[in-house]
């Protein structure tokens, strides 16, 4: 479903759900698209043979898986996301799945990919990036103007992307969902992701939406503000827990601290990534020690 944003930006909503996403289709002297993750029907439905540019605000699978069908369409991401688009041993390292037999000793990965959607087959069809986006750069559509700004947390190389004329920003994976922020993989940094949403707070954009919610939104400094403090009252949580008791990774993803519910295990998989990188910052701050056998203790 296309919806009007302005008379050149349009949001794309995708009729699926998980592991898809919502795009920004500008029609202008030049026709492009911000990410690329929507359903097939969405994508035939704006002629991607007709695309000028793809502009990929990260990497990941659910935002490029749908690359493949822009054969005439330049691509671009920023430098710092270059590498999972153009091998694939990049791509498993940037999505920690090289991590996966430690962190998931009972699960088989590529059961968990089959039940998530993850086409094997897409992966290899993805690999292309013809050039790469910068902080602060310019892309002149013809009457469109946008302006990339890169939002590292999410992935190292994560933009947001907006369009000063038109007052509205596009977050793509400062995703403003009840299960965000995500921040699971190994170059992803929590305190990138605070410093990313602060610098969008000081934008203080009149409209903004992102590529996993369905609307477009208007109270964004605290729509924004209030997702960004998900991320230490998170780190409250973790420390609170370990001082009631120590235990160790496994133990520490089973009391649910960052998600609710693990519904496949892909979500265990990224609450461990995710608890990691707490743990980590709560021992530089001398916290938290990590004693025998990988249990963590409060100090």
């Amino acid at each position: 479903m296309l919806q009007k944003i302005s008379d050149r930006l349009h949001f794309l909503i995708s009729e699926t759900g998980f592991t898809y996403c919502n795009c920004i289709v500008v029609e202008d002297e030049i026709r492009a698209i911000l990410d690329t993750g929507a359903d097939k029907k969405s994508i035939d439905s704006i002629h991607p043979e007709s695309i000028d540019m793809v502009l990929n605000t990260h990497h990941h699978y659910d935002h490029t898986r749908g690359n493949q069908y822009f054969q005439n369409s330049q691509l671009f991401i920023h430098a710092l996301d270059y590498p999972p688009l153009s091998c694939r041993d990049d791509y498993i390292h940037y999505n920690s799945i090289d991590r996966w037999e430690n962190l998931m000793p009972n699960y088989d990965y590529n059961e968990a990919a089959i039940l998530m959607g993850i086409e094997e087959a897409d992966l290899e069809r993805n690999l292309r990036v013809d050039q790469v986006l910068n902080n602060d750069q310019v892309i002149d559509f013809g009457r469109t103007k946008m302006e990339v700004i890169h939002t590292p947390g999410h992935s190292a190389g994560h933009c947001s992307f907006w369009f000063p004329d038109e007052e509205f920003l596009f977050t793509g994976d400062i995703c403003l969902t009840q299960a965000g922020p995500w921040y699971g993989e190994i170059y992803a940094n929590p305190d990138d992701m605070v410093k990313s949403i602060d610098r969008l707070i000081a934008l203080n954009p009149p409209r903004m939406t992102s590529c996993h919610i369905n609307e477009i939104c208007y109270d964004n400094k605290k729509r924004l503000t209030e997702f960004r403090d998900r991320i230490n009252k998170r780190e409250e949580r973790i420390y609170k827990s370990l001082k009631k008791q120590p235990v160790d990774l496994h133990q520490l993803a089973e009391q649910k601290l960052i998600y609710r519910l693990h519904p496949t295990p892909f979500v265990l998989f990224w609450e461990k990534c995710m608890l990691l990188k707490h743990l980590e910052y709560l021992q530089q701050k001398g916290l938290v020690e990590m004693v025998d056998n990988g249990v963590y203790r409060a100090l």
